[in-house]
């Protein structure tokens, strides 16, 4: 066991689908963060931004007015995040267990839960906290020694929210005022439940565009074994286990800690004193929602008394069942030098989440889980980046469930994008934006209006659904959620693109993702590689799904022979050497994401089986590359392992194992001097490979098995030879 951490950023985490908690605290008041997936400041104040068209951004452009919409990439009439700290997830309720004779807190996972260890002169608690894979319940089995009546309480808690009109904003922003028209969240309200024996908060949340009449959700806890007494709390300070840092502020790219207007705001909390404490008792706790319920309260009280009716040894076989039944099958795991390196989740969490519901927790894309938000604003709103999510690590490692979510989302979102083409560009198709925020509202969440010129977002955005379709070959899903925006999309970016004297089409305006931002005479707008190679990608893909559907034929031919005429990727020359350059004219950078190289990392338009004269030219922009430090990981993480090219000391991602964008190369990103192991890694065409190597370089064996059938193009690492073999449904090919 390890000494319980005292900052919440360091705390223990245990999660099902929808709840999350996290622990930590003091010896005295060792606390649980509860959380949930769905709570979210939602409100959006679209009324208040102008829409602005292509149309007028053109207008600007050629007439040296960017400035009114514009004053610099990052300050643009759409740019929420000077302005508010919200949209944004919240946190839930703390559940504290109010130890005053602890003065030692110890904690450890305990395979699928923690344990808490709390001791005192001649006193111990012992408490096992495992959340339920199929309830949105959290149970806590307690066990003591030694304890008096005065020796232990639970209590529930929740802070007001800190965030308040005219101050200064996220500081990972620059601290900017605030805007001066919401109103602050109101105080949180503690409640008696009215059934069953205990207690909790309820926190309302303004109205918005998802929740009309607001959102509320209500954390409860309740005793199951002994009785006890409950008193609420309204307007109190320092009734939570304080949040503690070393030092507050913004510590890196990624780390941001204030803790202390947390610490010193008013909240409410639901205490329950136990009587008389037995050698072993349990504390149940729940979080309801208004997308649970219309009554949250009610709906949490529900919980509590059925876990209760039903017991702890019920739900604990309940719970044992349902992790049986959710363990992974084919569970992908890597060895290096014998040490695991890379694996898959043993379990694949049972889905709790209501159809159509609004969610934080996307794994591809989100900043931070939702679940475990312990902050009132998240780093960039904890949104969901759009620019920079890549499926192709959770594919290799089987994790379709979690690109699954994102496609969900993804085709949710379909008919808002839908809307965003025709307002904003007067196009047809769909155009998904930059940011996505879980919630309602009318087109799309603008947050900034430049990055949102990056017509290379369609691509990005739809590339998941195809790959998931690669992966798994399921072909109904490729029918019903990837095809309808494949095709939307890609019917978008036909209409975009422009001819030119050159006779290629290109992209013009198109922002390089971060840099430059919107140009004078569009300067700096003109095919930038990134928006060249997804836009490819997208129009291939699409027409090879109308293929396989056998649909469109008409589209698919345009869709083929507009990404055959598409322009070169744009270079530069450094140093005497040809390399490629983010957009067309433009010189070498610093870049904030390295964009030069997207027809390596996203576009999956060079790789090792391209041409020599395609490979000499990334080899030669990966050596000339400058990436700002934060995000050099792309480098090592997404590059090099694709041109077999690996850094010293770099770590081992799933496409160091495995790659099969083009035919299948086994370790093509490993260190040769290393014995290394994959089992189970998956790859486009339905195929799931193990393989293993000694540091002499020697394979020892090479296993493919078709989950789906087809020709299997491998290039046999021994030889450099490429195998071709037609494998049925189910077969296993051993080399």
């Amino acid at each position: 066991m390890t000494t319980l951490p005292r900052d919440p950023h360091e705390g223990f985490t245990l999660e099902n689908d929808v709840l999350g908690v996290r622990l930590w605290g003091p010896p005295a008041s060792p606390a649980l963060l509860l959380g949930a997936s769905d709570i979210w400041d939602r409100r959006w104040f679209a009324e208040q931004q102008p829409l602005v068209t292509l149309e007028k951004i053109r207008e600007l452009a050629f007439a040296d007015r960017l400035g009114e919409i514009a004053r610099s990439p990052n300050e643009t009439i759409y740019h929420l995040y000077q302005r508010y700290d919200f949209p944004c997830p919240k946190p839930g309720a703390q559940i504290v267990f109010l130890t005053p004779f602890g003065t030692d807190a110890h904690a450890e996972h305990t395979g699928n839960s923690l344990q808490l260890r709390v001791t005192g002169p001649r006193k111990t608690l012992i408490v096992e906290i495992w959340v339920s894979l199929t309830r949105r319940l959290v149970v806590c089995e307690c066990t003591q020694q030694g304890l008096e009546p005065t020796d232990l309480a639970v209590r529930v808690y929740r802070h007001r929210d800190t965030i308040l009109p005219g101050e200064a904003t996220d500081p990972t922003i620059g601290g900017h005022p605030s805007a001066m028209d919401f109103a602050p969240f109101p105080m949180p309200d503690a409640f008696c439940l009215p059934i069953g024996n205990g207690g909790g908060v309820k926190q309302t949340f303004p109205p918005d565009s998802t929740f009309e009449a607001g959102f509320v959700f209500a954390a409860a806890a309740s005793v199951v074994g002994l009785r006890a007494s409950l008193h609420l709390d309204t307007a109190g300070r320092g009734l939570g286990a304080p949040y503690w840092a070393e030092k507050e502020g913004r510590l890196d790219h990624g780390t941001v800690k204030r803790y202390a207007p947390i610490n010193s705001a008013e909240g409410a909390a639901a205490t329950l004193a136990l009587h008389e404490p037995g050698d072993r008792f349990c504390i149940l706790a729940t979080l309801a929602t208004s997308q649970d319920s219309l009554d949250p309260i009610q709906e949490a009280a529900n919980t509590l008394v059925e876990a209760e009716r039903q017991g702890v040894a019920f739900l604990r076989a309940e719970h044992k069942k349902a992790l049986d039944s959710a363990r992974r099958a084919r569970r992908a795991i890597a060895t290096l030098n014998g040490q695991t390196v890379l694996n898959a989740p043993a379990t694949i969490l049972p889905n709790l989440r209501r159809k159509g519901g609004y969610y934080g927790d996307i794994p591809m894309c989100s900043v931070g889980p939702t679940k475990f938000c312990f902050q009132d604003a998240g780093l960039w709103h904890a949104d969901f980046h759009l620019n920079e999510i890549r499926a192709e690590p959770l594919l290799t490692l089987g994790r379709f469930e979690d690109v699954r979510l994102f496609a969900d989302m993804i085709r949710d979102l379909l008919p808002q994008a839908e809307e965003n083409a025709a307002d904003v560009y007067g196009l047809p198709g769909a155009m998904y934006p930059l940011v996505h925020f879980p919630l309602r509202c009318r087109g799309i969440a603008h947050t900034n209006l430049t990055w949102e010129q990056d017509i290379g977002l369609n691509g990005l955005v739809a590339k998941p659904l195809w790959l998931f379709f690669r992966y798994t070959g399921d072909t109904a899903f490729l029918r019903d959620t990837a095809y309808p925006v494949m095709r939307s999309c890609a019917d978008f970016c036909t209409a975009y693109l422009s001819e030119g004297e050159d006779g290629h089409l290109h992209i013009v305006p198109t922002v390089s993702p971060e840099h430059w931002g919107l140009t004078a005479r569009f300067e700096r707008n003109r095919d930038s590689t990134s928006a060249l190679s997804l836009t490819k990608y997208l129009l291939d893909a699409t027409a090879e799904a109308a293929d396989l559907l056998h649909t469109d034929s008409q589209q698919a031919e345009r869709w083929r022979a507009a990404a055959a005429r598409l322009s070169p990727y744009p270079t530069c020359v450094v140093d005497g050497e040809e390399i490629w350059t983010d957009v067309a004219g433009a010189p070498p950078i610093e870049y904030n994401i390295p964009v030069p190289l997207s027809p390596v990392f996203w576009g999956d338009d060079v790789g090792l089986d391209s041409p020599p004269e395609a490979k000499a030219l990334a080899y030669r922009t990966l050596r000339h590359i400058r990436v700002w430090e934060p995000h050099r990981f792309y480098l090592d993480s997404c590059v090099r392992p694709r041109l077999g090219v690996p850094s010293p000391n770099a770590p081992i991602v799933p496409e160091s194992m495995l790659l099969s964008y083009q035919s299948l190369h086994i370790f093509p990103g490993v260190p040769p001097d290393v014995s290394v192991a994959m089992q189970n890694f998956a790859a486009e065409g339905g195929f799931r490979v193990s393989a293993t190597k000694t540091e002499t370089g020697r394979i020892e064996e090479i296993i493919v098995y078709s989950a789906c059938g087809g020709v299997c193009r491998l290039t046999d690492p021994r030889t450099g030879a490429l195998l071709q073999h037609e494998m049925r449904p189910d077969e296993t090919l051993r080399l």
